[in-house]
């Protein structure tokens, strides 16, 4: 990685603000305050935890943010300026796979459409304009694929090459004969780490709210997070912002299959439509996805729920250790 995000050409270190912590840092951080905001590849509205903190950042009117984006996102409709983005049809990219051992070199297969850039054509300008003279930034995106991929690498190696070239996905080998190692003392991955608090796995109690419910913010079939929001056919397919429960807790809450519902916590409410399923365990409440503000009933989704608390360990997000209460909407 460090030879794509060369922080060898930073003159010193910048803080680092954790995106979780998003409506923190944009409405509480003030030495100095955060004064311009850059978003490309995300859509913090509608993804981050503590969504009316990040809303309410995000409406400062000292704040100067920028988009760099295909749709016109929750986020940005916030923005100063947006600047169009290509698609990955339209610029050459290395990919990996989540969570199995494929790799595969993709190029375009249309021009741009109109002004669309690239991030890493942005990226270039924007380096340019602001005095980095490095020919880092003068290389085009198959100039930097090809830099990477002439570095050595094991993993690399044994990799169906011809497939490789022609933009198929490959699976990387795993050699057989324990040369695989982890970034860890012996090389092999280690259960047992007595550097940590918790030695071994064990079982840490979540978050007790005052609220009877916990929630559960599970994957949509039908969008990946924000993403394909803007697409009304999946949305027409997946019908409404439906919140799950229990049927048992539907009794005796005295609301029915089909009604209107608010969700509520310490931070905020968020209107849904009632579906009750026994496949949700009593105590727990479920909402799937994450749905743009202009197509949810109150112009709030499900973050709006979620805490900015962060995990005991890696900084993560706390998305499904929130609790909440419901009444009839």
């Amino acid at each position: 990685m460090k030879e794509v995000l060369r922080e060898d050409f930073m003159a010193k270190k910048t803080r680092i603000i954790n995106m979780n912590c998003l409506g923190w840092g944009l409405n509480e951080l003030n030495d100095p305050p955060v004064q311009s905001l850059y978003v490309y590849h995300s859509n913090p509205a509608a993804v981050t935890p503590d969504q009316n903190q990040v809303l309410k950042g995000l409406e400062r009117e000292d704040l100067f943010t920028i988009v760099h984006e295909r749709f016109m996102t929750d986020t940005a409709r916030y923005a100063d300026i947006v600047l169009p983005s290509t698609s990955s049809l339209e610029h050459s990219d290395l990919y990996r796979s989540y969570g199995t051992y494929c790799i595969q070199r993709a190029r375009p297969v249309i021009s741009p459409v109109g002004e669309s850039k690239s991030n890493w054509e942005v990226f270039c300008l924007l380096a340019q304009r602001m005095g980095f003279d490095e020919p880092f930034f003068h290389q085009t995106a198959d100039d930097l694929i090809d830099h990477l991929l002439s570095i050595p690498c094991p993993m690399r190696e044994g990799i169906d090459q011809e497939a490789f070239s022609i933009g198929k996905a490959v699976e990387i080998p795993i050699p057989p004969d324990g040369r695989t190692r982890f970034k860890t003392p012996s090389g092999k991955i280690e259960i047992l780490n007595p550097k940590e608090p918790h030695p071994l796995p064990c079982y840490l109690p979540p978050y007790e709210g005052n609220d009877p419910f916990r929630l559960m913010t599970s994957p949509s079939f039908y969008a990946l997070n924000s993403s394909f929001r803007e697409r009304e056919d999946l949305r027409r397919k997946e019908k409404a912002m439906f919140l799950q429960m229990n049927p048992m807790d539907a009794e005796a809450k005295g609301i029915k299959e089909g009604n209107p519902v608010i969700a509520f916590n310490q931070l905020g409410e968020v209107s849904f439509i009632l579906h009750i399923t026994p496949k949700v365990p009593s105590g727990v409440v479920v909402a799937e996805g994450v749905w743009w503000l202009e197509q949810c009933p109150n112009s709030r989704s499900v973050n709006a729920l979620t805490s900015p608390r962060l995990t005991d360990q890696g900084g993560g997000s706390t998305f499904y250790d929130n609790t909440v209460d419901v009444r009839r909407g």
